[in-house]
């Protein structure tokens, strides 16, 4: 049961809130864990199916035959491969800013 705001009157009452928001914290994590690791699972094919339309618009290419070759386990391997490469130039990219920001002007 949740505290209303400024209903913490004892350190019982206080270590009492500080415990449910560490389980809220504890299950927040798992379900974005959960979530992380579903699309660590299926990028690939997800991504792959949000580029079928422009794919199809821009080639002409029939969407049935484009599906078939979405769901083809080495177009989807290859296309995770360069998510995999995108993600990481990225990452490099915000760890760079990152350093930049935290670093002492000097």
């Amino acid at each position: 049961m949740a505290l209303e705001k400024g209903k913490i009157t004892s350190l019982s009452s206080l270590d009492r809130e500080i415990y449910r928001l560490q389980l809220h914290a504890r299950a927040l994590e798992e379900e974005i864990d959960g979530k992380f690791n579903h699309l660590q699972e299926n990028y690939s094919s997800m991504m792959i199916k949000s580029m079928l339309p422009a794919i199809q618009r821009k080639t002409g290419i029939p969407s049935g035959v484009l599906q078939v070759l979405a769901q083809n386990q080495r177009l989807q391997d290859v296309f995770g491969t360069l998510a995999e490469r995108l993600v990481d130039k990225v990452a490099d990219g915000v760890e760079f800013l990152s350093e930049k920001l935290a670093s002492p002007k000097g």
